[in-house]
């Protein structure tokens, strides 16, 4: 080759480069090649002769790396570590695999595959039934396309998750960031056999803009939860920053430590403790915060939910220590149904901020009755709280809507309204002063397990209209008959709001509670049930309309509507009702809204 061509070449390679280089250095992307199996490293790593890994020796494309990354992670290697690549991981459903220490080197990105996840249940990481898992970040972020989620051809769901650990022991997950999840940023569910998470740490790791939750406690035991951010919490309810919410009796929230935390800018509660599915057969409840802070927060900053009727609710200790709430128009506490004798909750040293002149709640600190609730409320110790507030609102609130009463509500609480202070120490006296019994509340709710007819009501010839009304929840009717009697009840199955429906079952027991009868009404029709009853006595019809109506529009038989353990639901109902009691017995009757914030006209 003569030395004139070689210069033209070098020329023409000089000016490739060139060219390149301001491409590149004008703001295109630069492409990472796809990068190419280490045949021979893989080799070495499935023989046993390494025991650390690069993830990239398996491959790497642009475009997606599950297979790379998935085929890592499965491999006998016990350290696996994830480069940084020039752009990020783009990859669909990963599965964990434990024994195994996975270290994320600083700046990279592991992106759910756009498009994919189109299961209700699909998560980016899922660890099910795996122990001895170390994960580092290093600042790693996960991050899903959550926007994507809410859309078609996505079907609506809340179980996107960037994290699922089911049933998993001794887990740290470290130094990470998890964000716009189609659900929560971590999900601690059960596993296969309904096992809880156990010994699990959760440091240094950031959950932001996730739809459902930052972090889901479904049952766990032996957990921490330190140097933490959840924050922008949004999409679908509860959107707190972390709920602890079991959904089985059998699951636990067994020694859940949460320290150094900040909860932030989340539309639902910063911190969320529904416990309506655990009852008395449950483990105790052990949940403790230590020197968190909340702020920006849409709902409030602690939510405490339990069970409430006798023999259902759960026990236990949820103790706040050293915490601060300071979420404008919403700083404080909310505790709902939560029985006396229930679990015990404890603020020590805590404050609750309030800097809005015109705050959402009516007091920093509230109880909440709601309709069915048998039990008194509280069990709660206030041990140097102190409360900063721009009004002179009262301390405590209590919505009392079953006519409950409050009790067991103790200790000092320092009030900082401007320039002015004042300490207060509250015991059974003050909560008595500031809210006293109900007379209701001495009465008995009446049982209805055996009913009997002392003068048998007229027959009737056809069937009579009944006096409109509509029962949501649960709906309990009963009415007398003879034996032989053809008995014709037509009934209505009603939507409120835009609540969906299914075929709604009913049954009807006999006088000695047998069941003699089943039927079906379909949503938003009227159906007519018979039935020839077969002995003398006081029938009983019942079903459960949820959040739907259900009404009885005529019957054969005289027909009365009882309560659920003293309670009726109703809806958009007006007219004229009548009480059957028996003369110089003491008559207790109370109408309340549920929500609290409903309004009802009533005249006894």
């Amino acid at each position: 080759m003569n030395s004139r061509f070689r210069r033209w070449i070098c020329s023409l390679a000089l000016l490739y480069l060139t060219v390149v280089l301001a491409i590149t250095c004008h703001g295109e992307q630069q492409t990472e090649p796809q990068v190419v199996t280490n045949e021979q490293a893989v080799r070495e790593v499935e023989t046993g002769q390494r025991d650390t890994a690069n993830a990239a020796w398996w491959g790497f494309n642009p475009e997606e790396s599950t297979q790379y990354l998935q085929s890592a992670l499965r491999s006998k290697a016990r350290k696996i570590i994830i480069p940084k690549m020039a752009q990020p991981w783009v990859v669909d459903k990963i599965e964990l695999v434990g024994n195994k220490e996975i270290i994320f080197e600083p700046g990279v990105e592991i992106v759910a595959k756009r498009g994919a996840f189109r299961g209700k249940t699909d998560s980016l990481f899922t660890a099910l039934n795996q122990e001895n898992l170390v994960i580092v970040g290093n600042g790693a972020i996960m991050r899903m396309w959550r926007d994507d989620y809410a859309h078609p051809p996505y079907e609506k769901a809340e179980w996107r998750h960037c994290l699922s650990l089911r049933g998993c022991r001794n887990v740290l997950i470290q130094g990470l960031t998890l964000c716009d999840s189609g659900g929560d940023g971590i999900y601690l569910g059960a596993g296969k056999g309904g096992e809880p998470n156990q010994n699990i740490v959760i440091r240094d790791v950031i959950c932001d803009r996730n739809y459902r939750q930052g972090i889901s406690v479904i049952t766990a035991r032996d957990l921490l939860i330190e140097n933490v951010v959840l924050r922008h919490t949004g999409g679908t309810p509860p959107q707190a920053g972390i709920d602890f919410e079991p959904n089985r009796p059998t699951e636990v929230l067994s020694n859940c430590v949460m320290k150094n935390c900040i909860i932030e800018n989340n539309r639902g509660y910063a911190i969320h403790l529904y416990a309506g599915a655990m009852d008395a057969s449950s483990e105790p409840i052990s949940i403790r915060l230590e020197n968190c802070r909340t702020r920006g927060t849409s709902a409030g900053s602690l939510s405490i939910v339990t069970k409430n009727r006798s023999g259902e609710y759960v026990s236990g200790i949820f103790e706040v220590v050293n915490c601060r709430f300071e979420d404008s128009g919403t700083a404080g506490v909310i505790i709902r149904s939560k029985p006396v004798d229930g679990v015990r909750v404890l603020l020590k040293d805590c404050e609750i901020v309030e800097s809005s002149d015109k705050p959402q709640w009516p007091a920093p600190i509230v109880f909440v009755s709601r309709p069915g609730d048998e039990n008194d409320l509280g069990r709660i110790a206030l041990d140097n709280v102190i409360i900063r507030d721009t009004t002179n609102r009262p301390i405590i609130h209590f919505n009392n809507a079953a006519g409950v009463c409050l009790k067991e509500v103790k200790g000092t609480v320092t009030v900082r309204a401007g320039a002015d202070e004042k300490l207060v120490n509250i015991d059974e006296r003050t909560i008595s002063q500031w809210f006293p019994c109900d007379p209701i509340r001495q009465l008995p709710i009446v049982s209805l397990d055996r009913l009997t007819v002392s003068k048998a009501a007229p027959s009737w010839t056809s069937a009579v209209e009944i006096p409109r009304h509509r029962l949501r929840q649960v709906a309990n009717y009963i009415l007398f008959a003879q034996q032989g009697d053809h008995v014709s009840l037509e009934m209505a199955y009603e939507q409120v709001g835009k609540n969906p429906g299914k075929r709604l079952p009913v049954q009807i027991f006999g006088p000695s509670g047998n069941l003699l009868h089943t039927a079906e009404i379909p949503f938003q029709e009227q159906t007519r049930l018979e039935v020839t009853v077969p002995e003398t006595g006081v029938y009983w019809l019942r079903t459960e309309p949820g959040l739907n109506a259900v009404r009885m529009v005529r019957s054969s038989h005289p027909v009365a509507i009882v309560g659920e353990k003293g309670m009726l639901h109703l809806i958009g109902t007006t007219g004229r009702f009548y009480l059957l009691v028996p003369s110089g017995k003491p008559l207790g009757l109370g109408v309340s809204g549920d929500p609290p914030g409903e309004c009802v006209a009533a005249r006894l």
